[in-house]
């Protein structure tokens, strides 16, 4: 069988700042026509930064579940900006900590049934604090946490982590524990 589908028509429906939102109209394979509705998002990083055998964590209010959450530092990557400058950069404005070692983990996309956003997430170990931060974004508020990977796994049951990302970064943290490869 072959896949895909033909666009017919398209409108975009939102733009903002964030995201834009399409509307399609497209010939399916077997020539009925459905809509599709697409979120384009910009590229986004995510760190697994491992600090003495703890997990850096922030806690941060997310509107669209109407809670605060803890999650693995990240963010979204500026018009040009490489991938792992961005990284750095994320780790060192929500966190105040930069790292020695960096390592690309898995690249995916968050949700393509609808979305096109795509995310790379990277293991950062041998951190150090930094004594003069950049500043953290102007409507993020963020609180630093490091968990032990039991403590870690406790918020899970509770639900304080309960993202994605996170959720995957924590079982590579789990596979890099196994191999014994944790600093």
């Amino acid at each position: 069988m072959e896949f895909g589908e033909k666009t017919l028509r398209k409108e975009t429906i939102y733009q903002g700042s964030l995201i834009e939102v399409e509307k399609h109209v497209v010939e399916l394979q077997n020539k009925e026509k459905a809509n599709r509705e697409i979120i384009h998002h910009a590229p986004a990083v995510a760190i697994l930064a491992i600090n003495d055998d703890k997990l850096l964590l922030v806690k941060q209010y997310r509107k669209a579940i109407e809670k605060a959450i803890l999650e693995i530092p990240a963010g979204l990557v500026d018009p040009g900006e490489e991938l792992l400058t961005a990284a750095k950069r994320e780790l060192e404005e929500e966190t105040a900590f930069q790292a020695e070692n960096w390592q690309a983990l898995d690249k995916f996309y968050v949700s393509p049934g609808y979305l096109d956003e795509k995310l790379q997430i990277y293991h950062a170990s041998s951190l150090a604090k930094v004594a003069h931060p950049k500043a953290q974004d102007a409507d993020e508020h963020i609180e630093v946490f490091q968990l032990s990977f039991e403590e870690v796994q406790a918020a899970i049951e509770k639900g304080d982590i309960c993202d994605m990302k996170t959720i995957y970064a924590v079982k590579q943290w789990e596979i890099i524990k196994l191999r014994g490869e944790t600093k």
